[in-house]
């Protein structure tokens, strides 16, 4: 008998141990999604540089304590300052799932940045808004002076996102808002508070850029890794404040929203009372306030070691289960064809990892355990195969057409040619995703990857209302490269 069992024994232990290679093999696969040696800091001051040549782990790392303090408690009802932490708060406070203004709120919104009336204000005055066209209140009690001003409501003219499109069809429509730090705001204010004064210094660092392959024309600094940090002001070109040390140097943030459904749990959603707006029967344009849920975050942050900026994108949990489609517009800016489903590359292993790693640090009430951190790029590649460097980094609703999703392209208008699109370190590269994209700002309209300092239809006269029936976004951003690339 025992002699029967011997073999079956044997056989089990050799199952069992075969068993424990292979969970073993897929635990070391997919060790990052438990790792807990990351060191990623809850502070209210986001980090301003790190060290070149930063691989996945370090870059999350970098991403998640900027998304962590822009998310921290503004200081704004205290001191009246805009961009500036309560440093009394911390994430250990669980009286709410989320401060009542967090700081990247208060950054200054497009419309702040480039006034319609061509006239910038103080970066702390409170929230103002300038638009070309006369805009009307929907009631006695709508509010004009709220800090999330949802003026775009599609991807860079490309298309219009939707959600819960299995239930309600283009019913909730997914809205935006851009808006620059202190840093960005108080470079323009002080150099190029003018929309000629700015206009200006594009023409000259597009033209430097062609002839020199830098930012301004000193051959010591265009053989310096760091020469489009800390142009003289005399070289009136746009050349961004890199961060190093104390200074965090120059933030853009650009938020998805929308209207939340019968069918979402509103409690897993950062909500705020927005502006959006509407049009009358008459043609008038009207502003309004209701909550909307925020759906994705990106940081775009300039530092001494990367002067061509780290790209960081966070999206709410639940997008790619929410039936998110989008419609393709037309040159007129007008939707043509069927509802389609977005995509997006994988996340990668590391960073679900370091979204689990914070996921585990926040409170059990936190909000922010409802979204996850999608991808980071640096340094700029021309190696297309190279995923290690998330070259085609995009967000679920901020990218979801193919032409932004999987961007490598010369320009808006060539989106996958496969030609240079941005110069780093005095080389030009073809760069993927969002910083190849940001790169055509770069080369194309010479602002510094900026799409907020071209005079591309800013200062802009219309909010976004709906579908429009004048020429889209890309193709006036199409218009414009070409135009340059002429000069």
């Amino acid at each position: 008998m025992k002699k029967t069992l011997l073999p079956f024994v044997i056989l089990c232990l050799i199952s069992i141990l075969l068993l424990k290679c292979k969970n073993a093999a897929k635990t070391t696969d997919a060790s990052a999604l438990t790792d807990t040696s990351f060191t990623i800091n809850f502070n209210p001051f986001p980090p301003t540089d790190l060290d070149t040549g930063a691989d996945a782990k370090k870059l999350s790392e970098f991403a998640w304590e900027e998304f962590l303090a822009l998310n921290w408690r503004s200081s704004f009802s205290l001191n009246g300052k805009r961009d500036y932490p309560d440093t009394t708060w911390s994430y250990k406070d669980t009286s709410a799932a989320y401060p009542d203004l967090d700081v990247w709120e208060t950054y200054a919104h497009r419309t702040e940045l480039r006034p319609y009336s061509d006239k910038m204000l103080p970066f702390n005055t409170p929230p103002h808004y300038s638009f070309g066209d006369v805009l009307k209140p929907a009631s006695a009690t709508t509010s004009f002076t709220l800090f999330d001003n949802l003026d775009e409501n599609n991807e860079i003219g490309s298309c219009d996102m939707y959600a819960h499109v299995n239930l309600y069809q283009k019913q909730y429509q997914v809205l935006y808002e851009a808006k620059v730090n202190s840093e960005e705001y108080n470079y323009v204010l002080n150099n190029y508070p003018t929309k000629a004064s700015l206009l200006q210094a594009t023409i000259n660092t597009k033209h430097n850029i062609d002839s020199l392959h830098a930012y301004y024309p000193n051959s010591s600094q265009i053989a310096n890794d760091n020469s489009t940090c800390g142009c003289p002001v005399a070289a009136k070109v746009i050349c961004l404040p890199c961060g190093s040390g104390k200074n965090t140097g120059t933030m853009e943030i650009k938020a998805a929203w929308r209207r939340l459904t019968p069918k979402d749990t509103a409690s897993k959603f950062f909500t705020r009372n927005v502006i959006y707006y509407t049009k009358a029967a008459d043609g008038s344009i009207i502003y309004n306030n209701t909550t909307y849920g925020l759906i994705a975050l990106h940081i775009i942050h300039k530092t001494k070691n990367y002067p061509d900026f780290i790209f960081a994108t966070f999206e709410h949990v639940d997008v790619q289960r929410d039936s998110m489609g989008y419609v393709l517009l037309d040159t007129n800016g007008n939707e043509y064809g069927k509802l389609r489903t977005p995509t997006r590359d994988p996340i990668r292993s590391v960073t679900e990892a370091s979204t689990n790693y914070v996921h585990n640090k926040l409170a059990h009430n936190s909000i922010w355990r409802n979204y996850r951190l999608v991808g980071v790029q640096a340094k700029p590649t021309n190696d297309s195969t190279a995923t290690a460097t998330n070259f085609f980094l995009s967000n679920y609703v901020v990218e979801s057409d193919s032409t932004l999703s999987h961007f490598n392209g010369s320009g808006i208008g060539q989106p996958h040619d496969h030609g240079t699109n941005l110069l780093y370190h005095g080389k030009f590269y073809s760069m993927g995703g969002c910083q190849g994209c940001h790169g055509v700002a770069q080369t194309g309209l010479g602002t510094d990857f900026s799409f907020l300092l071209d005079t591309v239809g800013k200062p802009v006269k219309t909010p976004d209302i709906g579908i429009s029936n004048n020429i889209g976004k890309m193709v006036r951003f199409i218009r414009a490269i070409k135009i340059a690339q002429k000069k």
